[in-house]
């Protein structure tokens, strides 16, 4: 690790994990007081439901520290105090990349949702930098330093921790303050800071969002070849083993996996004995649940047909909706491009080819996603008054960018 950047001065490293409530309480309120800091999370994720949360780092202008939940769970309120500063909005905090770390905030913040964050990918994205993008790509770009790229997948439950990991720990979060104040300064000389703040602001909307286990059938691979009334029986089925799940603190699929449960849906057996002719049901399952999967079956058959769920699936497009969305693709990167912004951070090409057909079915587009929010100040507005040739984009080439002035006719 370098001592200094193109970004200046770096913070001081600790050589200790913060494992008290003493220490914790100390770290908040030097945290309080610096008013902006940085965080990021280790955790392990692939054996439970709910990930097991490792470590917390954290990173003001003169410090880093690393917070050890492990050691603090044995303790009354384990790292609560942190996560009462994370849900603080007159502190702003720094991540990258920051979703799944900001879910793991609200749920081990007693469902608190994270406020004021400033996410440094979303940031790159809004300078046209790229999106979505890596840490060490963004470190690179703004300090000249790159980061070794080892331990994202460490045991970071491991006590003690190696020097390696240390290491690692450190550097994601050591250089964010200083790239920070850099972004802010950037994104302030482009216009784009109320983009920015909205943009972080949805990021945590959805990090606090919880998943809806009635949902969760959409995800089952094959689900969309199944006929109304075997959707509903796969959607109860999916719920349950969502449930189990959570219960057991297991992935779903080591319930379940989705192969046998779409069987289930196909032949809806009526008894529990049944349930063994399918292949790939664990006998323990059955033995512990099969009631209950008998149940579901039978709460999905049950469903009014009016009430039963469906997969939609577009028929192949014309050569009229491709062409059209191609065009209208290329007209989104445009007019993202010249405003400096990646067009992978407001839109996608799926999205703009639903866009494409509601257009060529000549309906509204008023419920569109790109109508809402700042992305419609960014794109959608822009988009729709270029189509009906209401906007003129001039277009010049700017040290190496692209840049555009838009004339509303």
């Amino acid at each position: 690790m370098a001592g200094m950047s193109k970004t200046g001065h770096l913070p001081a490293v600790p050589h200790d994990l913060v494992s008290t409530p003493e220490a914790l309480a100390a770290v908040c309120d030097h945290l309080r007081a610096a008013r902006c800091f940085a965080f990021d999370t280790e955790f392990i994720g692939e054996n439970t439901y709910h990930p097991i949360l490792c470590l917390v780092q954290v990173a003001t202008a003169e410090r880093v520290e690393l917070i050890d939940p492990l050691a603090l769970a044995k303790s009354v309120g384990g790292v609560q105090p942190l996560w009462d500063i994370l849900a603080d909005a007159s502190i702003e905090k720094i991540c990258h990349a920051g979703d799944q770390d900001l879910e793991i905030t609200w749920l081990q913040g007693g469902h608190h949702v994270p406020q004021n964050i400033f996410d440094t990918q979303i940031g790159a994205g809004m300078l046209g930098i790229a999106y979505p993008t890596a840490l060490w790509r963004v470190v690179e770009h703004f300090s000249g330093v790159t980061l070794a790229k080892a331990h994202t997948y460490s045991a970071w439950n491991r006590r003690p921790l190696s020097q390696a990991q240390f290491a690692y720990a450190i550097d994601d979060v050591r250089y964010l303050p200083a790239i920070h104040s850099e972004m802010f300064r950037r994104i302030d000389a482009l216009g784009h800071l109320d983009w920015m703040t909205a943009a972080c602001r949805d990021l945590c909307t959805e990090a606090a969002n919880p998943v809806d286990a009635r949902k969760m059938f959409v995800k089952v691979r094959g689900a969309g070849s199944l006929s109304p009334v075997q959707l509903s029986v796969l959607r109860e089925l999916a719920a349950l083993r969502e449930q189990l799940a959570c219960d057991r603190d297991l992935p779903s699929k080591n319930i379940l996996k989705d192969d046998p449960l779409l069987d289930m849906a196909v032949r809806m057996p009526e008894k529990e004995s049944a349930l063994a002719a399918i292949r790939d049901v664990p006998r323990q399952i059955i033995e512990a649940h099969g009631s209950e999967f008998v149940e579901a079956i039978a709460r999905g058959r049950a469903v009014p047909k009016d009430q039963r769920p469906s997969i939609h699936i577009p028929p192949e497009d014309s050569a009229e909706v491709k062409r059209l969305a191609e065009t209208l693709w290329v007209a989104a990167q445009v007019i993202c491009l010249g405003q400096s912004v990646t067009p992978a951070l407001v839109t996608c090409q799926n999205e703009i080819l639903s866009l494409a057909r509601l257009l060529h079915k000549k309906k509204s587009p008023d419920k569109h996603p790109l109508m809402t929010g700042w992305r419609h100040e960014c794109l959608g507005k822009k988009l729709l008054h270029f189509i009906h040739q209401n906007l003129h984009i001039h277009l010049a080439m700017n040290e190496n960018a692209l840049h555009a002035d838009f004339t509303q006719s």
